[in-house]
């Protein structure tokens, strides 16, 4: 099973063009793919992106998890409303059903004179073969450690807590006739689950030496060095051999640094069917690179 997270910058390159095909082909053999600043209807130049990308990937299932979304509607002549949402947030695209998906909005403050905008974590229940497994898909607050701190906080929270709180329709006690025909359900489709293995990725906008970062994994041991615990996530690239920070997956822009600020994540039960992990350093479709892992799949 091949995952990959990308920050798409609305299909922005290095070369100044928005080409939503240039990510396709770069992303194209993933099983599940998680991009982060995807647009819908946000500028006139990048249209519905959410429809382009399903277009372009006829083999995936596709759902939309909205971060910001104001009005973008107009009133013709004769007073009808034209009504459009403006739109941008995170996709998820998978080559296996998702089966069901949710969406929480992440705490963020008012910064004087800085632009804040809402972050979000998205959550889709993939039908994977061998087993389901939750994929979650962020983009952290750019601007504040706290606040970024904040939202680790929330987003364990979720992760933790929803195997216990259950799938998004429960019916725990009703045999599968009553449970169809409530609704819980449609003919030949299993009832929804929510499954303990779950994969995390996104732009996290922090580095590994972060206290976000390290509120996530934990810190390294003076002795042992990295450890991956049963009670934490790991980072799917230090999972695979990839030396605790080494690597760019947001180059130098502005004048600002080189970072690695795009990660994957793994809870303790996907730790050993790691089997690699990489940064696509050659990708130019984005001012970010893409972040690959790749996990056997149960027999």
């Amino acid at each position: 099973m091949l995952v990959v997270t990308y920050n798409i910058q609305w299909g922005l390159g290095r070369d100044n063009v928005v080409d939503l095909a240039r990510i396709a082909r770069t992303v194209a053999a993933a099983d599940l793919i998680a991009l982060q600043e995807v647009e819908r209807n946000w500028r006139p130049e990048t249209g519905d992106q959410v429809a382009q990308f399903a277009a372009l990937f006829p083999q995936h299932y596709c759902a939309f998890g909205v971060a910001v979304d104001i009005d973008g509607s107009t009133v013709g002549t004769d007073g009808r409303v034209q009504n459009q949402r403006r739109q941008y947030g995170n996709l998820i695209l998978s080559r296996w059903p998702i089966a069901s998906v949710r969406s929480w909005p992440l705490t963020k403050y008012p910064v004087f004179r800085r632009m804040n905008d809402q972050s979000i974590l998205f959550e889709a229940v993939i039908e994977a073969p061998g087993g389901g497994l939750r994929f979650y898909n962020t983009h952290l607050n750019y601007l504040s450690e706290e606040q970024r701190g904040i939202q680790v906080e929330e987003v364990l929270g979720v992760i933790r807590e929803a195997p216990r709180q259950g799938p998004v329709i429960v019916g725990d006690g009703l045999d599968d006739a009553d449970f169809l025909a409530e609704g819980g359900t449609i003919p030949d489709r299993p009832r929804p689950s929510m499954p303990a293995p779950a994969i995390l990725v996104g732009d996290f906008n922090m580095e590994a030496d972060s206290p976000e970062y390290r509120r996530i994994v934990g810190a390294p041991d003076p002795i042992y060095g990295v450890l991956h615990d049963a009670h934490r996530l790991s980072d799917a690239l230090t999972v695979a051999g990839v030396p605790l920070g080494k690597g760019v997956t947001f180059p130098e822009k502005d004048g600002g640094p080189a970072q690695r600020i795009d990660h994957c994540f793994v809870t303790y039960d996907l730790v050993s069917r790691v089997t690699r992990g990489w940064i696509d350093e050659e990708a130019d479709g984005s001012d970010h690179q893409p972040v690959w892992a790749e996990l056997a799949l149960p027999r």
